[in-house]
């Protein structure tokens, strides 16, 4: 212990005492020169002795009572802080004492004569996991001053060792192939095969397979560049196969056709036209069936006719099919859309096998369409139907606890995606998009939640999770072969380990014994570029699956979800042919060691403005990152509500003609960045989408009756900075706003 020293001596020296009489008295009494000064000045430093120096920012790992720390030898600091902000102070000697759970010392730095306070590193007795430290420091000021304060960390899963064993056996349970999500209207990176077959008995006929039809963004023309605006069924794209010039050349023809999509796109004029070589059709194998297949990466891909090798390749350059543009660097399309078939009257065509795969490996199977055997008599045939099926996971499992107290209740988790987890209907934490991005192959981070309070003692308890798309899946860069990086499904990996009172354990862990599955809830999608689609009148289906007992239809027995044939592994090639490589050989799941995402801030928008009819578009005054919170009142059922984000808008100027004030999506390129919300009608909804995020300082609001006030739309920011640690001031306004 460090104690306060005051002496005769130290009075003397600093104060003015004196022994020699300064005025007459008894022979070595103590005599006063300035007593009134002296009084006051003991009095000072009697405050500073006993509470003008103080403690503050006390952090181990550069962290506020870390809950998970990894580190065997963690490193503690402090700041020292003064009531009166004298110039000078300082720190002279501290004295650090660390205790575990059960009070026992297990490092005693003594009194250690130093000015340091950052960097401290532990000393002591070796760390235990899944252990609770309080760590005290005191430290003694230049003027003898002294205070004393306390913290405390908890150690994680393993003290940098490998995991695996901790977790207890736990397993990443999901979906198997037959819940992989599919929302074709938003999905630009794709591959689509389907065999077709004609009847000799039919004739010649052209039969077309559809995709990319009824996008909402070309029958609005508010929502396009080029002010499209068609109807139901009247924008698509078309592979149509003509045998119908095989007597003439000996060769069958194969025509690419866009509708609706541009100004200038015709129905009946082909975009693309190919010749098809006479060993792949010819008038012997023509009424055999026959294989097509398209790769598209943001419009641009190719077409092959039975087989994928480079002769059955139709096209000798990439086809390019986005009326914006190129690839990536413009805004994306075709979406997969709604698909389906064209058969001319009087024509008769057998589609079968028609399947929407995932462009990149392992290129598992989104949607079967089931097989069509169609008969156009008197008049021709033209179908389209929206193929999307399941929405974002869902898991949870019931468990009882025993009757005596529970001690502590510590939750681990993580995903391949992104999480959020509930216990008895409460959710765990206030984070977004755990585990956060790292190079999964090689370090996986999980979280550790303290849910002693929130465990029912005695009782029956719920513990759910919802999963969404996050870095692993999806959209993760501007270059659209990078779709699903890492892997094509979400999967969830978590223990709650409860220790009662006698020091006995319960685990509740993640397999695909106890948990079950659900993928027909709200979220029917999230995806960091491409948006949230949310259908609140599916909320009814999960009244009460957090509480114990609950039974629905539509859930069944979760799925181990193992790497192999889900996820990128092993040496490969991207679309241009450049070798790539995943290996999980060195994998490692580790313990979140900083701060998670958490909104940090709420902005108002400073104005809006109604720039055409329906269309309102507010402005947050400056850029941000994060997510809009829109309150509507009063809504019916099924009203469509679409949200857009932007960070400019076009300006008025000639080159934009006719889009002045609307905002500009060209520079986010691929990213379509947009949510939808379908209401479930009532007095009041919210929208706040929580498995995406966006950059923008415009927020573009379609399907509302009226301009919401500006009160009712918010800006929710989201960082993992939650305070600047410095700062920079100009007499310019606008850098300072940088």
């Amino acid at each position: 212990m460090l104690y306060p020293s005051i002496t005769l001596l130290t009075f003397q020296a600093e104060y003015g005492f004196n022994r020699r009489p300064h005025r007459k008295g008894p022979a070595g009494a103590i005599t006063l020169r300035r007593p009134l000064l002296v009084v006051a000045l003991l009095l000072t430093s009697l405050c500073a002795a006993f509470g003008q120096t103080g403690l503050a920012n006390l952090q181990t790992e550069y962290l506020t009572e870390p809950l998970g720390l990894e580190t065997a030898t963690p490193r503690f600091r402090w700041n020292m802080t003064t009531a009166d902000h004298r110039r000078g102070a300082r720190q002279v000697a501290y004295h650090l004492v660390v205790k575990d759970e059960r009070g026992s010392t297990v490092w005693n730095s003594g009194k250690v004569n130093s000015a340091t306070s950052l960097n401290v590193t532990y000393a002591g007795q070796p760390l235990q996991p899944r252990t609770r430290y309080d760590w005290t420091v005191e430290i003694e000021a230049e003027d003898g001053s002294v205070a004393r304060a306390s913290s405390w960390f908890e150690t994680a899963l393993t003290l940098g060792q490998d995991a695996e064993d901790a977790w207890n056996d736990a397993q990443w349970i999901g979906g198997d192939d037959e819940d992989l999500i599919l929302y074709s209207p938003y999905l630009s990176v794709f591959r689509l095969a389907y065999t077709l077959q004609l009847e000799a008995a039919a004739g010649i006929t052209r039969p077309a397979f559809l995709f990319g039809g009824n996008d909402a963004r070309f029958q609005d023309k508010n929502k396009n560049l080029f002010g499209v605006q068609t109807g139901r069924d009247e924008s698509y794209l078309a592979i149509e196969l003509d045998p119908s010039t095989l007597h003439e050349d000996g060769q069958a023809r194969v025509h690419l056709y866009r509708a609706g999509y541009a100004p200038d796109d015709q129905a009946g004029k082909p975009l693309y036209s190919f010749v098809v070589p006479e060993d792949l059709l010819n008038p012997e194998n023509l009424y055999e069936p026959h294989r097509f297949e398209l790769e598209l990466v943001f419009g641009q891909g190719n077409l092959y006719l039975d087989g994928q090798t480079t002769d059955h390749q139709l096209n000798d350059t990439p086809l390019n099919l986005n009326p914006f543009g190129q690839g990536g660097d413009f805004i994306s399309a075709p979406m997969v859309g709604e698909v389906g078939f064209r058969v001319p009257a009087g024509g008769t065509a057998h589609f079968t096998n028609v399947l929407i795969r995932n462009y990149r490996q392992p290129a598992n199977v989104l949607a079967r369409i089931p097989d069509q055997k169609i008969v156009a008599t008197d008049t021709p045939f033209f179908s389209l139907a929206d193929p999307s099926k399941n929405g974002a996971p869902l898991l949870r499992t019931e468990f009882t606890t025993a009757e005596q107290a529970v001690a502590k209740a510590r939750l681990y988790v993580t995903a391949r995606g992104i999480y959020e987890i509930f216990l008895n209907g409460k959710r765990v934490g206030q984070d977004y998009f755990n585990p956060g991005l790292t190079q999964y192959n090689k370090s996986h981070m999980y979280q550790t939640y303290d849910v002693t309070a929130d465990v029912r003692q005695g009782a029956d308890n719920v513990l759910g999770a919802w999963l969404g798309e996050g870095w692993w899946s999806g959209g993760l860069t501007f270059t659209g072969s990078n779709w699903n990086y890492f892997g094509d499904r979400q999967s969830l990996l978590a223990q709650l380990i409860i220790t009662y009172a006698d020091g006995s354990e319960r685990i509740i862990k993640t397999n695909d014994q106890d948990w079950e599955l659900f993928t027909g809830g709200p979220i029917r999608y999230g995806s960091f570029f491409q948006g949230e689609v949310y259908d609140a009148r599916r909320e009814d289906q999960l009244a009460g699956w957090q509480a114990p007992g609950f039974a629905a239809p539509g859930w069944k027995p979760a799925m181990v979800v193992p790497l192999e044939g889900t996820s990128v592994t092993g040496t490969f090639r991207n679309f241009i042919g450049q070798p790539l490589s995943l290996s999980y050989d060195n994998f490692r799941l580790k313990s979140q060691p900083g701060t998670e995402v958490r909104a940090i801030d709420t902005l108002v928008p400073q104005s809006s403005e109604e720039v055409r009819p329906g269309v309102y578009v507010y402005d947050m005054g400056q850029n941000m990152v994060g997510v809009p919170q829109v309150v509507l009142e009063n809504t019916q059922a099924g009203d469509t509500i679409v949200l857009r984000y932007a960070e400019v808008r076009y300006p008025e100027l000639p080159d934009y003609a006719g889009n002045e004030n609307m905002i500009m999506l060209e520079n986010i390129r691929a990213a379509l960045t947009q949510d939808i919300y379908i209401t479930k009608g009532g007095a009041r909804e919210v929208i706040q989408p929580r498995f995406t995020f966006h950059g923008f300082r415009f927020l573009e609001i379609t399907g509302i009756a009226g301009a919401r006030p500006l009160d009712a739309v918010k800006g929710i920011v989201l960082s993992s900075v939650e305070a600047l640690s410095s700062s920079y001031e100009t007499s310019n306004p606008l850098v300072n706003r940088f």
